[in-house]
């Protein structure tokens, strides 16, 4: 039975909604280039640049019989419950309408194109993706290490807006972003790489080595070069996952010796930069400075999951039932109240998401998501099983981000909504890879993406 996903080339429809998804996907890399470099004057209104590229995605879905509400009623439950309460808060005058405006963008406006990628990517599409995000990471690393070392205030630090600069590491050097208006998305865009890139080490012949051996050795140079504790326990979940992924099958563990020896190779190799030692010793000074404050890992990961949620059950004795504005939590509610970006409500998001919300329908909220990790993670275990491990390998990186990242931050908000979408489809269009290692759209993964535990 052939995928309803595949579609001749005469399909135009179908053609145009992947090049909107592509251009939302290099909109996501390249976005910053154009606030903090290209075109500083519109850094503002750049901020949202996607917003109109995912509607257009989703009227061409509609087109394709891809947006249906079969496929989107968790969304439209959500949408009912939420622009009700934003409308009533800006009635009562809690808040403002461009303030509520920007948070319902925020929260609703992108969720569904999870749902539209993986009712439209393919198995090749998806190995396109990755083949891109592996040439990308090679003049990526270059830019970083470019940013890591230059002065804090020359022009290539610089950050999105008038007089904006990039968050400080440890001596004296800076957390570079890349292409992005902040080093979040820089730490967001070498996860991601890092899981396609482990998963090509371990299906031979997908790749070239000419891609992948510069791929390996940029990605292992710039994880000491962001000096992120956070790509550092990524990284270390992406190691668990793939020793449970090499221990559920031994017909893996070959691949997975070599996936681990050519790791290693990289690393020799990226340990010979001329940047790498001062990077690594700035990594380890930044460890060092933020566990004196933050305690050791165990404190931090405590800390950053169940303290938020902790947080947020306080929040929620505290906040009015109606919440105090969606929206209100964001830099762009604090620039247009006070002048300058700051944390109005809270800095973590569960909290912020309580107070904006109120405890019903913030819980509410977070409880969504929580529930849409489970969902992904048993689907990328189940594509486990079927012997594939782009889906398991994606989920260190996708699940933080979509459990605990500020859905008001545009970076954060794009990274999170494309993860997961890259998740499902790789658990729903991936099969075995054949002698030739050539991708195959699933063959009983069904006709249409449905939101169901037992589909």
């Amino acid at each position: 039975m052939r995928d309803a996903r595949e579609a001749p080339n005469t399909d135009w429809p179908l053609i145009w909604l992947k090049r909107w998804i592509w251009i939302y996907f290099f909109l996501l890399i390249f976005e910053g280039a154009l606030r903090k470099w290209i075109i500083p004057p519109l850094s503002g209104p750049l901020l949202i640049i996607r917003d109109p590229v995912v509607v257009m995605i989703y009227i061409q879905a509609y087109r394709c019989g891809r947006f249906t509400l079969k496929t989107m009623w968790p969304f439209a439950a959500i949408a009912l419950a939420i622009i009700p309460l934003a409308v009533t808060q800006v009635i009562l005058g809690v808040n403002t309408v461009p303030i509520a405006l920007y948070g319902l963008r925020s929260y609703l406006l992108h969720l569904p194109l999870i749902v539209v990628m993986a009712e439209t990517l393919t198995a090749d599409d998806l190995r396109r993706l990755g083949r891109w995000l592996l040439i990308l990471s090679v003049p990526m690393t270059v830019l970083l290490v470019s940013q890591f070392n230059s002065p804090s205030l020359s022009w290539i630090n610089a950050g999105a807006g008038e007089g904006a600069k990039q968050i400080g590491s440890a001596g004296g050097h800076i957390r570079p972003a890349g292409t992005f208006s902040y080093g979040i998305g820089a730490q967001c865009f070498v996860m991601y790489v890092a899981a396609f890139l482990i998963y090509a080490l371990t299906r031979p012949g997908l790749y070239r080595r000419r891609l992948l051996w510069p791929a390996g050795i940029a990605t292992v140079a710039a994880i000491p070069v962001l000096g992120s504790r956070t790509v550092l326990f990524t990284m270390g979940f992406l190691v668990i996952f793939c020793l449970v992924a090499g221990a559920s099958s031994t017909a893996r563990l070959f691949g997975f010796a070599r996936m681990l020896l050519l790791l290693l190779v990289f690393a020799a190799l990226a340990s010979q930069l001329p940047f790498f030692e001062e990077a690594s010793d700035t990594l380890s000074a930044r460890w060092e400075n933020a566990s004196g404050t933050e305690g050791d890992v165990q404190d931090v990961l405590s800390n950053r999951i169940l303290g938020s949620v902790e947080s947020a059950i306080d929040s929620a004795g505290a906040a009015p039932w109606l919440g105090q504005g969606v929206g209100m939590g964001s830099n762009f509610a604090a620039v247009l109240t006070t002048g300058a970006a700051s944390f109005l409500l809270a800095e973590g998001e569960w909290p912020r998401v309580v107070l904006e919300f109120g405890p019903v329908f913030g819980l509410g909220f977070m409880a969504m998501r929580v529930f849409l990790a489970i969902y992904v993670v048993l689907q990328a275990m189940r594509s486990l099983k079927r012997k594939d491990l782009l889906a398991w390998l994606l989920v260190p990186a996708v699940i933080p981000l979509l459990l605990m990242s500020i859905m008001e931050q545009p970076t954060y908000q794009g990274f999170m909504v494309f993860g997961v979408g890259l998740c499902l489809t790789a658990a729903r269009a991936m099969r075995p890879a054949t002698k030739s290692h050539r991708y195959a759209v699933g063959q009983n993964s069904g006709s249409r993406f449905k939101f169901a535990l037992g589909d």
